[in-house]
């Protein structure tokens, strides 16, 4: 049996398992902001407190059968849950289909589902949990040895996780901090220094580079375009990680092609 033909069975299997860790991604986003476990108690209605039946907790379909609504008390259920799933499943069946199995997919796949969590924790709750970004941090050096994102293999790698945190959670504090001075607010919260201490554990110091850039280019040009549109001003527009997680995974996959390519533009590079 040639493994063209199974194929399409394990993508099956990948995009089956990851709705699955969506739906269980969706419980994180609810719960880590509220301080409560997310293995139990068992998935309830947050409005009646019904518990969620195993057929009314399947991704995507039961959402789409139950009209999104409780099938108890009929209180709306939000978007953002199947988009959630949906979200994730498409992620890493992407992924799947560009790496195959190896060190990369499974990087860029674990990656991916802490990226999802901090998104919606941050644009809901404006909160960046620890219980994330910490074992996230953590992870990223564990697994620096193995990981293809960072630089060529070996002790090249480690260096590269360690200087790449240390930049990213430097930089935002020293930028949060210069703020704070000069105008007397706080710039940003804490939770964005430890977030980038994660990505540049995992993307290094060329991921620190295009995360950063690409985050503060979008930022802005998002907070300006809704100061007319919402009466906010540029601070208070949305959360910084709502848009340090996307340029993140941007900066994982091509951050070290965009970084030569840039160097190798301006004369700079080998």
């Amino acid at each position: 049996m040639s493994v063209a033909f199974l194929e399409p069975f394990a993508s099956i299997l990948v995009l089956a398992v990851a709705l699955v860790l969506g739906s269980f991604l969706n419980v994180c986003i609810y719960r880590l902001p509220l301080g409560e476990s997310v293995v139990s108690p068992g998935s309830r209605c947050p409005k009646c407190g019904s518990a969620v039946r195993a057929w009314q907790n399947v991704p995507i379909v039961s959402w789409l059968l139950l009209r999104g609504r409780c099938a108890t008390c009929g209180a709306p259920i939000s978007w953002r849950y199947p988009a959630v799933e949906a979200l994730t499943g498409l992620a890493a069946l992407a992924l799947w289909r560009g790496f195959g199995p190896s060190w990369a997919f499974a990087i860029a796949a674990i990656f991916s589902l802490m990226l999802i969590v901090l998104f919606f924790t941050d644009y809901d709750h404006q909160l960046l949990p620890d219980l994330v970004t910490l074992p996230g941090f953590g992870l990223g050096l564990a697994v620096a040895w193995y990981n293809p994102f960072l630089s060529d293999p070996g002790w090249p790698r480690i260096v590269a996780a360690m200087t790449g945190a240390a930049l990213g959670s430097g930089i935002l504090w020293g930028i949060g901090a210069l703020y704070s001075r000069l105008r007397g607010v706080e710039a940003m919260g804490f939770g964005d220094v430890k977030m980038m201490a994660l990505v540049g554990a995992f993307t290094g110091p060329a991921g620190v580079a295009v995360t950063l850039f690409a985050a503060s280019v979008v930022g802005a040009a998002t907070g300006l375009a809704l100061i007319p549109l919402k009466g906010k001003n540029l601070q208070n527009a949305l959360p910084f990680g709502c848009f340090l997680a996307p340029a993140a995974l941007v900066a994982l996959l091509w951050g070290r092609t965009a970084v030569t390519a840039y160097l190798g533009l301006v004369h700079l590079g080998p």
